[in-house]
């Protein structure tokens, strides 16, 4: 094979997955906000409503910009590799389209859009199920399903009897499967 001229470097910030990171942060950020905006995390010693969402706004926001500083190490990596005789196209056409880390965080905006109308059980169980899939595989799957189940009980009575929050139900008349009734 004859080798071929490579085509110019495109900035870091518009290549790769880089533009679904940026627009993760953004959205990150826009949800903790928002967050910070309902009412206090604490009040007197005691956790609020908006404690977790502050919570998981923080985590969000911290992967999503640790994310940003690995692909910006990762292209300058590249970059500093172009002088040199290597060949990355098969490594490239056999990595993932997106990282675990992008992954997940995809699935926990999805998990944040879907939690006020599916409610916290069936959303919070589809959520650890499709991490559980994400980082372990998809062997054992109805094991990882009833696991996931369990951790959404649990996290339930937790919030419901120990902290008294009351977390969004499955409403299924705002689904359009209610009888109104």
């Amino acid at each position: 094979m004859s080798s071929s001229a490579s085509p110019p470097r495109r900035h870091w910030l518009l290549s790769g997955a880089t533009p679904l990171t940026l627009a993760m942060t953004a959205i990150s950020a826009f949800y903790l906000i928002s967050a910070f905006q309902m009412t206090s995390p604490l009040d007197n010693g005691r956790l609020t409503a908006s404690f977790f969402p502050v919570l998981i706004g923080t985590i969000a926001l911290v992967l999503c910009v640790a994310q940003l500083v690995s692909q910006h190490r990762a292209s300058r990596g590249a970059a500093t590799d172009d002088g040199k005789e290597t060949s990355t196209t098969d490594d490239e056409a056999s990595a993932p389209l997106l990282s675990p880390a992008l992954r997940l965080m995809l699935v926990t905006a999805l998990y944040i859009l879907a939690f006020s109308h599916l409610g916290y059980l069936l959303s919070s169980a589809l959520y650890v199920f499709v991490v559980m899939l994400l980082f372990s595989g998809r062997e054992k799957w109805i094991s990882k399903a009833l696991i996931a189940c369990a951790i959404s009980a649990l996290g339930h009575g937790l919030f419901e009897q120990l902290f008294n929050v009351h977390l969004p139900a499955l409403d299924l008349f705002a689904l359009g499967l209610g009888n109104g009734g």
